[in-house]
C-alpha cells in the first residue's frame, strides 16, 4: 500500500513550496532594506527643539460670522414656529380619507373580478 504523501507529485510540490518560500523571503528582505525614515515620513526632520504648539491654526474654509449664524438661527426658528402653528387635519378629514381608500380598494377588486 502506497502512501499519498510519497507519490510522484511530491518532488514537484516541494519545488513549488521552496520557490514560494524563496520569493517571500526575497520580497521581505527587499522591503526592509529600501525604506528610510525620510521615505516613510517626508516632512519629518530632527531639529533638536520641541515644536511650538501655540501657533494658531488656519481655517480650512471661511468661517461664519456672528451675524450670519444669528440670521441662520432666526430662519430655522421661524420655520419651526410655522410648522408648530400649522393646524393638524381634523379627525373627520382622516376618517374621510380612510373611507375613500377603502371604497377605492373595493372598486378595484370589483373591476378585477368582473
Amino acid at each position: 500500500m502506497r502512501l499519498q504523501a510519497f507519490n510522484s507529485d511530491c518532488p514537484k510540490r516541494l519545488q513549488w513550496i521552496g520557490a514560494a518560500a524563496a520569493c517571500a523571503l526575497a520580497l521581505g528582505l527587499a522591503a526592509c532594506g529600501t525604506a528610510t525614515i525620510k521615505d516613510a515620513v517626508p516632512g519629518a526632520r530632527r531639529t533638536g527643539t520641541y515644536p511650538n504648539l501655540n501657533i494658531p491654526q488656519k481655517a480650512a474654509t471661511e468661517q461664519l460670522t456672528d451675524e450670519e449664524a444669528a440670521a441662520a438661527a432666526a430662519r430655522l426658528n421661524a420655520v419651526r414656529n410655522d410648522q408648530e402653528s400649522a393646524p393638524a387635519k381634523p379627525a373627520s378629514e382622516a376618517e374621510r380619507l380612510r373611507r375613500l381608500g377603502q371604497t377605492h380598494v373595493e372598486e378595484a377588486l370589483e373591476e378585477i373580478e368582473n
